[in-house]
């Protein structure tokens, strides 16, 4: 079962979702509570746009009770439904993955972009300052500490997501954003 498993992931990379989902459907043949294949079959699923059955999948393999990380399966959850335009649902399962680990950098940094787009945008905050705690900055990261401490009025914390913006991705899509802005 781990072989076709590694197999179906070798073949999503190639992008020969035929042979990927052969490759999963076999693993999971072999062994149907194998979660770290349902995680990846998951994915997959979320990729083929099969929303429904990649949630599903996802909670089925979370419900293992061997399973040592369920947060990761729970966490993919929310973000095929957070990519899919379904928040409010994305938004339940980054919180119960953070209930699991509360360091689970996606799910936080997920958490702050739902809390800014409310806006709750001191939730979104505390959320980024989570992040900030375990994971290393990201262009994203750092335009979204940005747009929350205009929202928030605090211009030296702008002033310093600006510059490391600036310092540590100067060709990335946020900084160009910045450009374009009227952010200093």
């Amino acid at each position: 079962a781990p072989t076709y498993n590694v197999l179906g992931l070798l073949y999503l990379r190639l992008g020969d979702s035929k042979k990927a989902e052969d490759n999963f459907k076999r693993a999971l043949g072999l062994n149907n509570n194998d979660s770290s294949t349902l995680n990846n079959y998951g994915s997959f699923l979320c990729q083929e746009n099969r929303i429904d059955e990649a949630e599903k999948t996802f909670l089925k393999s979370a419900a293992n009770p061997l399973y040592e990380t369920p947060e990761i399966a729970i966490t993919n959850a929310g973000l095929c439904l957070y990519n899919n335009n379904k928040e409010a649902e994305a938004e339940n399962y980054f919180r119960q993955a953070l209930e699991l680990n509360p360091q689970m950098s996606q799910a936080l940094i997920k958490m702050c972009e739902i809390s800014f787009n409310k806006p709750n945008y001191l939730s979104a905050r505390a959320y980024l300052q989570r992040y900030q705690q375990i994971s290393r900055h990201t262009a994203k990261s750092l335009w979204l500490g940005i747009q929350i401490e205009q929202a928030l009025g605090d211009q030296d914390a702008v002033s310093s997501y600006v510059l490391l913006l600036k310092n540590t991705f100067p060709d990335s899509t946020e900084a160009t954003l910045l450009n374009e802005s009227r952010i200093q």
